[in-house]
């Protein structure tokens, strides 16, 4: 609890005290000034007749402050009239976090979250027409439902279960305005991928994923650096494969590159000038600092799949 909702808490218990000093104090006023003029209600005594409007002036005023507050707080409304529900929603929440937090400490994961679903690519190609592009989303979810329902039921998911407005959400993503802007200048990929970790027995879940095909490296940028220390004992081999499978996919998927990380993991090492033997010999009989650099071995772009790259050791200037 913190010091807020604690002075909260307190104001709050110190206006319903006052509140009902004051209604207490009204009531009895309004009685005293029915008993001092004798009134009399339904021929009952004027001794009867204040009481019984110094507690009903009481429950009056309590009624009129009680429905002001309720008509002007949401809260004070909920507490009075769903309080019940809320309780329950709290409980089922609480349950359903106690089942999620089983399934992932205990249950099988059959697809991670960002992992693609389908080996099928859709493309919407420049300049493409609304009616074209609701034409490929339509084609590529039907192939991919039909691709993700035939591959993972197989490992324990449940069938995918379609939206009732699907094709109204196709035709949203296909008119989508940043869509059209990226295919004013370039082709669009479609590419399905988990929206989410599923487990098994897990209903299958995707989504659709787009991505403009635009050049991320030309041939011979660089890509991804690292310096490494000369020595007998250093590995180049070791130090390549970590160059490809660490650095060059950070160094991708990054701003602005943000080359898709599924591909990314695709890196592989394309002969160069270089072969690792004498990159080998170089650091076995160097000395101080060498720098491997992985630079692009064509141009790159997302239909690429993948990255090509030439390595190349060189001494690091000091």
């Amino acid at each position: 609890m913190s010091f807020f909702d604690l002075l909260r808490g307190v104001g709050i218990v110190f206006f319903i005290v006052v509140l009902a000093g004051v209604i207490a104090y009204l009531g009895d006023r309004v009685g005293h000034q029915v008993g001092r003029k004798r009134l009399t209600l339904f021929n009952i005594r004027p001794k009867y007749t204040s009481t019984i409007v110094a507690v009903g002036t009481g429950m009056l005023i309590a009624l009129i402050v009680t429905l002001g507050a309720i008509f002007a707080s949401n809260q004070v409304k909920t507490a009075f009239f769903r309080l019940g529900a809320i309780n329950a929603e709290i409980q089922q929440a609480r349950q359903t976090a106690a089942a999620l937090e089983a399934k992932t400490t205990t249950g099988q994961v059959v697809v991670n979250y960002q992992t693609l679903m389908s080996n099928s690519i859709g493309k919407i190609p420049q300049n493409a027409s609304s009616q074209v592009r609701r034409q490929v989303y339509s084609q590529y979810y039907r192939q991919t439902v039909a691709n993700v329902n035939r591959t993972y039921t197989r490992y324990g998911l449940q069938p995918f279960k379609e939206p009732k407005n699907v094709q109204q959400l196709l035709n949203s993503y296909a008119d989508d305005p940043r869509l059209q802007s990226w295919l004013a200048d370039t082709d669009v990929l479609l590419l399905a991928t988990a929206d989410q970790n599923q487990y098994r027995n897990d209903p299958i879940h995707f989504a659709i994923t787009a991505i403009p095909d635009r050049l991320v490296y030309r041939r011979g940028d660089v890509i991804a650096q690292e310096i490494i220390s000369s020595g007998k004992n250093v590995n180049v081999q070791l130090a390549i494969s970590e160059l490809a499978n660490q650095f060059v996919p950070y160094a991708a998927t990054k701003a602005p590159n943000n080359f898709p990380p599924y591909f990314a993991r695709n890196t592989g090492v394309v002969p160069g000038v270089q072969r690792p033997e004498d990159m080998q010999r170089m650091l076995s009989g160097g000395q101080g600092g060498f720098v491997i650099t992985a630079f692009a071995a064509t141009d790159i772009y997302p239909h690429t799949f993948g990255i090509p790259i030439v390595v190349t050791l060189q001494k690091a200037s000091q």
